[in-house]
């Protein structure tokens, strides 16, 4: 068999997956994307040795993530796949940076996260159109308000955008190294670390795979417990995302009416761990603290007074003429244009991609307890900003559900040591889409890769599609509704 079929958070042994020369792995990863199979992943088996290569895809159609291996045999070229499968181009891209490999052919080789070169030390040159009357407008990386670095240069023709080119990578903090070198105290804090806003996603995926890759089993408690905090982060994002949204078409009332709540769910993560963003919730093998029926009560109540207000919230936001005004039409992205570039999350979902983690390859308690997956078809900044209230009121009844039937016991399982040679990919839905972890050891039981895959990822290039042809004043708008981590991106 030429590529490996694995359950979510499934280890496996690396002798048991074949490395395919550099003809027949090509012949078979067209094959595998072929037949609808969207590709999560491509990196060095070893993060210091090119010699071997896995490209990993997800095929939601039947739960599965299948693992492919491509020996190199020390040549570091090969045939673009970006041509005929748009969506692995970033991939190429990043392998290119990190590694020197180089893809032929590809369409559009352009820096990840160095800004100004690609192949080696060649200069990159930015997208640019030429006309008497384009002009060009430089923002960033540095910015006015309190944001990350990026680099945003729009082509355009008086305020309309012909095209945006989004340049990141300014903060070079090399957490997946940082994490293969550190001891289990060191490689949790630096997880909770990778995208502040997503410490539960990222710490699912990260625990998730290192329990796996160390036979560890988390009580059903503490994946419960888990779970919640996934879902109260969702919640508290996606307010905060709505009270930016209603800010920039100067909605205040609603902008602040989110911003009070929003403290109220972030206070609540606080209540259960004593951090307002869940750090220190999670640890190898459950979770560090319980939910006692004191913490329970206040939650429950917490919970439904929140999905009570946000109710009326919401109504008075998407009932209202002048904001409609604002989101509908404004930003849109096809269908076609989000398969094409693999948009995930709600920057995929709201194009009527049909993909979420929970739902496609679920893990943890959400295997035992479901969620409804919800999509939109017009791909604009309504549908984004809709979609979010909906996925607000789905994770409370999901939260609600699971306090009121909490089990009585079990938090945390002794953890053991990672099993040698093996290697496990971990995906969960964080609050902004697909997250990936994909963890190898060597033949000592020690980490030898560490991969990471944001949703922003992906994304940032959706935000690129929904501004051609929108008129630039628009931008912090569509920039919104995306709502995308800088951080998440650059690792």
């Amino acid at each position: 068999m030429s590529s490996l079929n694995i359950h979510n958070t499934q280890s496996f042994n690396l002798n048991s997956l074949t490395f395919l020369e550099n003809a027949d792995f090509r012949k078979h990863l067209i094959s595998e994307l072929s037949a609808g199979k969207r590709m999560i992943a491509l990196c060095p088996a070893d993060r210091n040795d090119r010699s071997k290569v896995i490209a990993v895809l997800a095929d939601r159609t039947n739960s599965m993530i299948s693992v492919s291996g491509w020996d190199t045999g020390g040549r570091l070229e090969f045939e673009s796949f970006a041509n005929d499968f748009p969506h692995t181009n970033f991939f190429e891209c990043e392998l290119a940076e990190n590694h020197g490999f180089k893809p032929n052919g590809h369409p559009w080789l352009r820096p990840v996260r160095k800004q100004t070169v690609i192949d080696g030390n060649r200069p990159y040159k930015f997208y640019s159109i030429e006309g008497d009357e384009i002009h060009e407008v430089a923002v960033g990386p540095i910015h006015a308000g309190v944001i990350e670095p990026g680099h945003f240069r729009f082509q355009c023709h008086g305020e309309l955008v012909y095209n945006l080119e989004i340049n990141l990578g300014y903060q070079h903090r090399g957490i997946e190294e940082m994490i293969i070198k550190a001891n289990d105290t060191q490689r949790l804090i630096l997880a909770e670390s990778i995208a502040g806003d997503t410490v539960m996603g990222h710490m699912s995926a990260h625990c998730g795979a290192i329990e796996s890759l160390s036979g560890t089993a988390p009580a059903l408690k503490a994946q419960i417990i888990r779970s919640i905090g996934e879902e109260m982060e969702r919640i508290a994002m996606h307010i905060g995302c709505l009270s930016g949204i209603a800010n920039d078409v100067g909605f205040a009332l609603a902008t602040h009416s989110y911003g009070r709540i929003r403290t109220i769910m972030i206070n609540s993560l606080g209540l259960i761990c004593g951090s307002r963003f869940g750090r220190g919730l999670f640890n190898y093998g459950g979770v560090r603290f319980n939910i006692d029926a004191e913490v329970r009560k206040q939650l429950l109540a917490n919970m439904r007074s929140v999905r009570d207000d946000i109710f009326h919230i919401n109504e008075m936001m998407f009932s209202s003429v002048g904001a409609l005004s604002r989101f509908e039409n404004t930003g849109k992205v096809s269908h076609e244009d989000a398969v094409t570039a693999g948009l995930v999350g709600i920057a995929g979902r709201s194009c009527d991609v049909k993909t979420d983690t929970r739902v496609d390859l679920p893990y943890g308690a959400y295997r035992y307890a479901h969620l409804s997956m919800m999509t939109m078809q017009s791909g604009d900044v309504f549908a984004r900003a809709k979609l979010r209230s909906l996925e607000i009121d789905e994770s409370f009844r999901y939260i609600i559900e699971q306090l009121e039937n909490l089990p009585e016991t079990g938090t945390l399982s002794p953890a053991g040591h990672m099993q040698e040679n093996s290697a496990v990919v971990s995906i969960t839905e964080g609050f902004r889409g697909e997250i990936v972890h994909i963890a190898v050891t060597d033949s000592q039981g020690k980490l030898v890769q560490y991969k990471i895959k944001d949703p922003s990822f992906n994304n940032w290039y959706g935000l690129s599609l929904a501004l051609r042809n929108t008129a630039i004043s628009d931008f912090p708008l569509c920039n919104k509704s995306f709502d995308l981590s800088y951080a998440g991106h650059d690792l």
